[in-house]
């Protein structure tokens, strides 16, 4: 697993920051802060004297990298380029403003997009409002970045490269039309989460949770498809790997990510949704019978929760035996959101054979695999396939993460 990231600010608290343009404007940034983590309230105040003209200027707050780029704060997250957190800051003509003005903003819950660790600078300036012109001069505090531990403890498993027989023949118990016909698919190597994501782990990244069955060790669940890729997003930052995801357009119902349109880059190192043909061929883990420990539902109760022995809910995940390749709960528990969008008469329309397939390019519904604590064994064959409004969230949706090598 990849290393997290520390802060270590070297500087003392109420640091002074000043600065001037050709001895006329001062003005002085102080923070409250000796040093911070991802989430902390910095507190910046402003003083100023200003023996000339009267001057407006818009106050940044950020990071300054070794190659010059700056990364503003905003309450989005990081920002690449020069994007103002307080504009509008008037500094009137012969008037000395003693420290009397100040604000309160949150680090974002993410790491900066620093991908090599080192020395660096946090950065606080002034521009002209509107514009990319500096005002007076940048002002600096150093900083490092450090290898330190791991940053939730999500244990990946090594998904070996090779082909699989996806989908289910005719004459399978429980077979449906969608699930074929069956073709063959190449899959590269691929990491994956070795339980369904926990609630733990999810409220190490994400400030509100809206579980049903409450427990550190529960699976999430009632989470939309999109909260679920936006988790991949900050799971991604908080351990310094590239996104996969970009969101534009994003609404809310209420916390929940209601609508957006999402964009994944498969090339990224981060973390993601696994596509459909990810999800089965992890699950099968080399088998080829209804469930990956065989054909009966017996077979299933040893590696499953679902109706015949839930007692109505969830479980802790890592419960039951794992698969082959060391995945717990690809049967049951909860539902796995997937990244395909859903289409009935996709598998027909395929390639055969069929190299790292990512799914339809366009659809209203997403896939669900598993099944789930509510259901019954038919419906936790590996084969089986679910299309759901991304926008839905329910006691039995969750997911598992997964990584390029």
């Amino acid at each position: 697993m990849r290393e997290a990231i520390t802060i270590c600010l070297i500087c003392t608290a109420m640091a002074l920051f000043a600065f001037s343009v050709n001895a006329e404007p001062v003005v002085q940034i102080y923070t409250d802060f000796a040093s911070y983590d991802i989430g902390d309230t910095i507190e910046v105040s402003l003083a100023a004297s200003n023996p000339g003209d009267d001057m407006a200027v818009d106050l940044y707050v950020g990071l300054l990298t070794y190659d010059g780029e700056i990364y503003c704060i905003k309450a989005t997250g990081w920002i690449l380029g020069v994007e103002p957190w307080i504009p509008n800051i008037y500094v009137p003509s012969k008037f000395s403003l003693p420290l009397s003005a100040f604000w309160w903003f949150q680090l974002p819950n993410s790491t900066p997009p620093i991908k090599t660790y080192g020395e660096y600078k946090f950065a606080a300036l002034l521009t002209y409002p509107g514009t990319a012109d500096w005002a007076c001069q940048l002002s600096l505090a150093p900083f490092s970045f450090e290898e330190s531990g791991p940053t939730i403890g999500i244990e990946m498993a090594s998904i070996p490269a090779g082909s699989f027989l996806m989908g289910s023949p005719d004459g399978e118990d429980g077979h449906e039309d969608i699930e074929g016909p069956q073709r063959t698919v190449n899959i590269s190597a691929f990491r994956m989460s070795k339980t369904e994501i926990t609630q733990e782990q999810w409220e190490e990244l994400i400030e509100w949770n809206d579980f049903g069955f409450i427990g550190d060790d529960q699976p999430v669940e009632r989470a939309s498809w999109f909260d679920c890729a936006m988790f991949c997003n900050e799971l991604s930052d908080a351990e310094g790997y590239t996104r996969c995801y970009t969101f534009e357009n994003i609404t809310y119902n209420g916390d929940h990510i209601h609508a957006a349109d999402v964009t994944c880059d498969f090339a990224a190192n981060g973390y993601r949704l696994p596509t459909e043909a990810e999800w089965e061929y992890g699950c099968r883990a080399g088998s080829t019978t209804r469930y990956h420990s065989g054909d009966s539902e017996t077979d299933l109760d040893s590696i499953a929760w679902y109706q015949g022995n839930s007692s109505v809910q969830t479980h802790p995940v890592a419960e039951k035996t794992p698969n082959a390749w060391g995945l717990y709960d690809m049967s049951g528990n909860v539902w796995e959101w997937c990244w395909d969008c859903y289409d009935e008469g996709y598998y027909g329309a395929s390639p055969d054979p069929d190299t790292d397939p990512t799914g339809p390019e366009t659809g209203s519904r997403r896939i669900m695999r598993g099944g789930s604590w509510s259901v019954t064994a038919p419906y936790c064959r590996s084969a089986y396939r679910y299309g759901i409004n991304p926008r839905s969230f329910h006691y039995s949706y969750g997911f598992r993460v997964v990584r390029r090598p």
